[in-house]
């Protein structure tokens, strides 16, 4: 079994795409989080096992992707709309999902032109 998550050795992370797979239904709006914000996502979400999150939660058809860095390796990462997340590393895919991250999901006022 791997090692317990260490949400402590998460570094340098970066958004760098919003991917839909229901562009009608799911906009980056959804999930418009920022570097800082989508690293508060992971450090307030819990790590669980895939079939509590295939049972348990909502699955969004959109969400935002990037990288970060998680003991000293390269990784990719997601958060979709639904408030769950996953974190691969390698052959590694960490699942999470967040029950307290309403606020970080909460649309944001578009900019005035």
């Amino acid at each position: 079994m791997s090692q317990p998550f260490s949400v402590a050795q998460l570094s340098e992370l970066y958004v760098a795409d919003f991917v839909s797979d229901a562009p009608l239904q799911c906009q980056p709006s959804d999930v418009d989080l920022t570097n800082v914000e989508a690293m508060q996502f992971f450090r307030q979400a819990r790590e669980v096992d895939y079939k509590i999150l295939h049972d348990h939660y909502n699955f969004a058809p959109c969400g935002i992707e990037g990288t970060l860095r998680y003991q000293q390796q390269s990784c990719d990462w997601k958060i979709n709309a639904g408030a769950t997340g996953q974190i691969r590393c390698a052959d590694t895919v960490r699942y999470f999902a967040c029950d307290d991250c309403e606020q970080l999901f909460v649309k944001k006022p578009s900019a005035l032109l």
